[in-house]
């Protein structure tokens, strides 16, 4: 680094410490809600960021920055004096959340990944910065209709103004300084857009810092480049996702938060691999909506992220392993078929402990996750080869075994004094047994 370069360092952080206390005097003197404080502080913070492709030839002096940024903002976590005196402006919200420490590592991550390229840093920190804050203020100005989300509630109300901004904070910066036509400026500002908003909407506790920026940056060097045609079925995904949002809380026990996540978990395996690899994901869906209207229990149970995490568990690495080339198409979408079918399989068997005090017959748990969650998947490999079945045929033994250890854990009461509360630590571990169960999908590859 050099001396210029140290120098604009100082002054950001002179700049960032400066404006905490003048911050909390601002928002003293008008009044301002703890919410609208603590977003007037991530504007005032994020702004200015925006400025760093001008401002810095490298990342290394950004990454210095975000150390030193993110240092004394620890500190005034760590010590209650200061948390109630000049960070009380970021503290004033009673509910845990560490988006103060994760905001500037978060920055200048997207600063390195983006080389510093204006269109592609930009788009992330201003949606970052202004719709995060637009969303939290119109949710508190306007949200009526609650949702789920991690520990708390959000608005649907606040994610629609957050969708907006996000909007503008594409379209604009790609037609002005991206050189990209508007009409396709506004597809890749829809897409990018809906799936923050989906994203903002499950993130608790300060994470939308981190998955908001990071992510929209991966969106959208995915989609730069892309012709008209292939953005509008991008979007056309995304709205139908949202739509099943939207519709879900009808039918389904998964609180809002979870059913974006379900979403979200969707145009993942659509986009990163193909249309089928939906399939697997979607039979699971639905066959929860459909014991859940059977057995009347929307409003019974609320089931969170950690129950969408369990099936993303099984479901990601097949779909990344094969976006990034490690397989081939036929191995990854067995071996998303596989997962789904022991998951599906213990998924019934703990719905079973939960309705009668008792796991299902292994046979009939078996049976639905293989027709159900399987072959929606497998029925467009076959016919396939004699290779094809051989590995089935292993597959439906190691999800055999992996449904009949979990009723085994269900029955021992390892998963918790009430075996039926399906802590997070169930869903994870159903999650990895389904992943575990799922690989001799690989066999495919020899």
């Amino acid at each position: 680094m050099t001396g210029e370069d140290w120098l604009k360092v100082g002054i950001f952080l002179v700049g960032l410490m400066g404006g905490l206390p003048l911050i909390r005097w601002f928002a003293a003197r008008v009044g301002a809600s703890p919410e609208v404080a603590r977003k007037l502080v991530h504007v005032a913070t994020g702004l200015p960021c925006v400025g760093f492709p001008w401002w810095f030839d490298g990342p290394g002096p950004v990454w210095v920055l975000a150390g030193l940024a993110t240092l004394p903002l620890m500190v005034v976590r760590w010590f209650p004096a200061l948390r109630e005196g000049m960070g009380s402006a970021l503290h004033g919200v009673k509910r845990p959340s560490y988006g103060e420490v994760l905001f500037a590592p978060a920055v200048a991550a997207v600063f390195h990944l983006s080389g510093g390229d204006p269109a592609r840093f930009c788009i992330p920190v201003g949606v970052l910065t202004l719709a995060d804050a637009a969303g939290a203020v119109g949710g508190t100005r306007w949200g009526r209709h609650r949702y789920g989300s991690g520990d708390g509630f959000k608005s649907a109300e606040g994610s629609a103004v957050f969708l907006v901004t996000a909007v503008g904070c594409v379209v604009l910066p790609l037609w002005l300084m991206g050189g990209v036509a508007l009409g396709s400026a506004l597809l890749i500002g829809w897409i990018v857009g809906l799936l923050a908003m989906m994203a903002e909407g499950l993130a608790d506790r300060g994470f939308d810092n981190l998955v908001i920026p990071l992510g929209c940056y991966l969106v959208l060097d995915r989609l730069l480049g892309l012709d008209d045609g292939a953005l509008a079925w991008r979007l056309v995904t995304a709205v139908l996702f949202l739509v099943l949002v939207v519709t879900g809380s009808r039918w389904s026990t998964l609180s809002g938060g979870a059913l974006l996540g379900c979403a979200l978990l969707g145009y993942g395996c659509a986009v990163l691999a193909d249309f089928r690899f939906i399939l697997p994901p979607l039979g699971v869906f639905l066959c929860h909506v459909w014991v859940t209207r059977g057995n009347r229990l929307v409003g019974v149970f609320d089931h969170r992220l950690d129950a969408v995490l369990s099936v993303a568990i099984g479901c990601l690495p097949w779909v990344i392993a094969v976006e990034r080339g490690w397989i081939d198409e036929t191995a990854g979408l067995a071996g998303i078929s596989y997962a789904m079918a022991c998951q599906l399989g213990m998924l019934d068997t703990a719905t079973s402990w939960w309705l009668r005090g008792r796991p299902a017959g292994l046979l009939r748990s078996m049976g639905k996750g293989w027709v159900c969650g399987a072959m929606p998947g497998l029925v467009g490999l076959w016919p396939g080869s004699v290779e094809l079945m051989l590995w089935t045929g292993v597959a439906v033994v190691s999800t055999g075994v992996g449904v009949f250890g979990f009723q085994g854990v269900m029955g021992d009461g390892v998963c918790g004094q009430d075996a039926r509360a399906t802590p997070t630590r169930v869903w994870v571990l159903k999650g990895f047994v389904g992943l575990i169960s799922s690989l001799p999908a690989l066999g495919l590859m020899a």
